[in-house]
């Protein structure tokens, strides 16, 4: 039985037999078969024209657009399915339920929280890269009562911890609606790109 080196070789012997004939079958092909009488090389010539046209000249006229929409003044609430609505506001009074020319009543609008003392986190000896997104609930005296996890790129919980303990001591101006505190949601942020 032969190895695999002599089935190798054997081949490679009949490879370089087969293309050598192939080889002097083409050039032989090439050199005893004449051209085709009716084919013949011819280089057409290509010309080109040019037209040039007067563009008149444009110009832009001063067009003053629309001024903005106005800003809207109250919205008019809807009732919904759950009675889920804070105990000031009255749904009794929307205009068009047996009322004429009854004025909307609307939802007072509310003034966001705003950081007051803000704490980032310290990532120092820590690999965090991507980022972690909360929802924070605000309560009245500025404090952060609630700590929801909506995002969190990073896949660590350590990351996660410090950013956790940095939001519980940071400080916010309460959200307010008419000059009074009330508790809020704020949704918060944090990027991070360290390596150890």
């Amino acid at each position: 039985m032969k190895s695999l080196r002599e089935k190798n070789r054997y081949f490679y012997e009949i490879f370089k037999k087969s293309l050598f004939i192939t080889l002097i079958f083409l050039i032989l092909l090439f050199y005893f078969i004449p051209r085709f009488p009716g084919i013949t090389s011819q280089k057409d010539e290509l010309s080109f024209e040019i037209y040039v046209s007067d563009i008149p000249q444009t110009s832009q006229k001063n067009i003053r657009s629309s001024p903005p929409p106005a800003r809207p003044v109250g919205m008019i609430p809807v009732p919904s399915e759950q009675a889920d609505f804070p105990e000031e506001i009255s749904l009794s009074k929307i205009p068009g339920e047996g009322q004429t020319n009854a004025a909307p009543v609307g939802i007072p609008p509310e003034v966001p929280p705003k950081p007051l003392l803000e704490v980032y986190p310290s990532v120092s000896g820590v690999t965090c890269k991507g980022y972690i997104r909360l929802l924070l609930l605000v309560d009245k005296m500025g404090r952060t009562a609630s700590i929801e996890v909506l995002e969190n790129s990073t896949g660590q919980d350590t990351c996660l911890t410090l950013v956790k303990e940095a939001v519980r001591k940071s400080r916010w101006i309460p959200a307010s609606v008419e000059d009074k505190p009330v508790d809020s949601w704020v949704v918060k942020t944090y990027t991070f790109d360290t390596e150890r």
